[in-house]
């Protein structure tokens, strides 16, 4: 990879700026050892001239003066300032011949103060302390912050010096990072594009130390398996489709053949009507089918809107009363309270249309066939059929299974697919829940189970909801 597509790259301009926020980090330290410096030092003489001053501002006169003499002996750098003031503002004792210009409230105060020096008079900083005394004296005592500010510069410059090795070995740091950042990158692009030629045995690399880029890269080959499998899976399902469709167009084929065949105008008509069946039959197959992968496309997501799945439920009832009637069975709603939800309002109709159907189709006469609603959002449809076999169970919602035991009822074993489809596009789960006799089947959130309470408050429970539940559930769910 040549030096110029380096400096381009993304990898090396993020190693600039992760240099520049090292270099920025690195300053932000400085800075904050310099304030530090600068200020502990002035903090501390604060408190211990104002220590000093009201404690020195008790004693006695001749005391202090003996305190402040023995203090200026020991200044042999010169930097302390003492004062003693009678009440009248007289000079008493000290180096310091006049009151300085600050208030005398036992506070320290920085000032600018004027020291005549062998080459003339100076301005130097210096910080003071004025005390009352109870005589009525003041007690004036200071210090020059000429050494506080030498070691503030001094600071300074060692930190100015410092930092500009750091900045370079922060550059440095960063371009080789880059360099090996850019090789990586260089080896999962080339490894990605034999992907896109069509190699999808190829799989990106990863590194022998494992990073976040690595969680990354075994991200992207967990999703190529995937397309893999999901490749491997379409190809089964079109052998299924051309198996489901081979076997009914082949019976169509071979009944018109037979009518066409015959004298009679009646065997023509009779195998005309069973081969539109038959054609029905396959044509019921493959809208379904094509209905999954429009569900799974999840296109029908941006048409979401504000729904009442309880509403829903009782179109969906009224529509399939009438058949269950004919069928001698029995279907009780319990949807007492508004459930809003997000959601496409026709999927949810299908959704439940399926599971319905499903229900009447499993129910013998005399059955019993429940849907209830509840917040969350929850469905529940339950009945009083033969129920699900317990080596069944994990097999029902793939697409074309039908279990052996009910091989004489129509159907394609679709259904259950497209409502599972259907209820993962609106972020629910469809599962089979325990129930007996018979089976239940709950749309909602999360693993948690379908409420046992009703949306109203349970000593106004509705006989619908008692009627929806096995004895189990309406034992747990009575009022104390």
């Amino acid at each position: 990879m040549g030096i110029g597509k380096v400096f381009r790259s993304a990898a090396f301009r993020l190693a600039v700026v992760f240099a520049l926020v090292v270099t920025a980090s690195t300053c932000a330290v400085f800075a904050f050892v310099y304030w530090q410096v600068a200020t502990s030092d002035l903090a501390r003489l604060r408190l211990i001239l104002i220590d000093e001053a009201s404690k020195a501002a008790v004693e006695p006169t001749d005391q202090v003066e003996r305190e402040l003499a023995r203090r200026l002996t020991r200044d042999l750098r010169q930097v302390e300032y003492v004062g003693l003031f009678d009440a009248a503002g007289r000079h008493i004792y000290g180096n310091v011949a006049k009151m300085a210009d600050i208030p005398v409230d036992g506070m320290a105060h920085p000032i600018e103060l004027q020291r005549h020096d062998v080459g003339g008079t100076v301005t130097e900083p210096a910080i003071f302390v004025a005390e009352r005394r109870p005589d009525g004296g003041i007690l004036l005592l200071g210090r020059s912050l000429y050494e506080v500010f030498a070691l503030r510069r001094s600071v300074l410059q060692a930190l100015a010096i410092g930092i500009l090795p750091t900045i370079l070995l922060a550059l440095l740091a960063g371009a080789v990072l880059s360099l090996r950042a850019s090789r990586r990158l260089q080896a999962i692009r080339e490894a990605i594009d034999r992907v896109i030629r069509g190699d999808l045995r190829e799989r990106l690399p990863v590194h022998r130390r494992p990073d976040d880029i690595d969680e990354v890269v075994r991200g992207v080959n967990l999703m190529l398996d995937e397309i893999v499998r999901l490749m491997n899976q379409v190809k089964t399902v079109g052998d299924n489709i051309a198996h489901d469709l081979r076997t009914p167009l082949s019976i169509v084929r071979a009944r018109l053949e037979r009518g066409l065949a015959s004298a009679s105008e009646n065997e023509l008509r009779t195998a005309s009507r069973q081969a539109l069946a038959d054609l029905d039959r396959a044509l019921a197959t493959v809208t379904a089918l094509l209905r999954i992968s429009e569900i799974e496309s999840g296109v029908r997501r941006s048409a979401f809107q504000k729904v009442d799945l309880s509403e829903i439920c009782r179109d969906v009832f009224e529509f399939y009363e009438p058949l269950a009637e004919t069928k001698s069975i029995a279907m009780r709603l319990d949807a007492p309270q508004p459930v809003p939800m997000t959601g496409d309002a026709d999927l949810l109709r299908e959704a439940l249309a399926n599971l319905i159907d499903n229900a009447i189709k499993f129910t013998p006469p005399g059955g019993t066939v429940c849907i209830a609603a509840r917040s969350g959002p929850w469905l529940r449809v339950s009945d009083t059929g033969p129920g699900v076999a317990p080596n069944e169970r994990d097999k029902i919602f793939k697409r074309f299974y039908r279990s052996a035991r009910h091989d004489q009822i129509p159907g394609n074993g679709l259904g259950l697919g497209v409502a599972a489809n259907i209820a993962e596009l609106h972020g629910l789960n469809l599962r089979l829940a325990d129930h007996g006799p018979g089976a239940a089947f709950e749309m909602g959130p999360g693993d948690a189970q379908f409420p046992t309470t009703p949306a109203e408050p349970a000593l106004h429970r509705s006989a619908e909801y008692d009627a929806c539940l096995d004895e189990d559930e309406i034992s747990r769910s009575k009022p104390l």
